[in-house]
């Protein structure tokens, strides 16, 4: 099975998503995939680098949480998907990493906090994670058929949707998990909250999605 980059967004995001439930997310600054993966220069062995801009003393409870997360539920459905690359963390102030800094800030994907100096070929976007755990299931495959659109054909007559994420100029990074561009995000989020359906939002910027 190809994997692709969108795959491995979804992955590092989940992960991302993962740490953020723990009192440590009170303290970090920023997170950003960096490296190949960001760059779409990665193979099927490509760790997934990502940078926790993060007081270093708070480095050993991190790699503890990244421990929890693979023998979590969530990467397991990961591995099933044959998505097993080894997620690679630097810690610390990225101030003081100037030997990757020019990378980070130039090519990678910012999947939590902001930053304060952002290149202009960068463009906002906001991640969304949806929770349709409480929805049964024909409202799930309404929703499905809501955001990814649909083909049907009845009788001699196809009828297709594109469905609101392409309309709203969105990607689809995988399931559950796309982005919008930001000036999107509120046609949307209205909708969502019509139909009753959880949802997590985060901020990130790239040139490249």
């Amino acid at each position: 099975m190809r994997i692709n980059k969108s795959d491995l967004i979804s992955y590092a995001s989940n992960f991302v998503s993962f740490l953020l439930k723990y009192e440590i997310s009170n303290e970090i600054n920023k997170i950003i995939l960096f490296g190949s993966v960001a760059t779409g220069s990665f193979d099927k062995e490509s760790d997934i680098d990502l940078f926790i801009d993060i007081k270093e003393k708070n480095k050993n409870k991190i790699m503890k949480l990244l421990d929890l997360y693979y023998k979590s539920e969530d990467c397991e459905k990961y591995k099933l998907l044959d998505i097993k690359n080894d997620i690679s963390l630097k810690i610390g102030n990225l101030d003081k990493w100037s030997n990757i800094k020019r990378s980070i800030i130039s090519n990678g994907i910012l999947l939590y906090g902001k930053y304060k100096d952002i290149p202009e070929n960068l463009k906002q976007y906001t991640l969304f994670n949806i929770d349709s755990r409480k929805l049964d299931r024909n409202k799930k495959v309404k929703l499905w058929r809501l955001l990814y659109g649909y083909t049907q054909k009845i009788k001699k007559k196809e009828y297709k949707s594109k469905g609101l994420i392409k309309e709203l100029h969105g990607k689809r990074l995988g399931f559950g998990f796309f982005v919008l561009p930001v000036e999107s995000v509120q046609k949307l989020i209205d909708i969502l909250n019509k139909n009753k359906v959880g949802y997590k939002i985060s901020d990130m910027w790239s040139d490249n999605l």
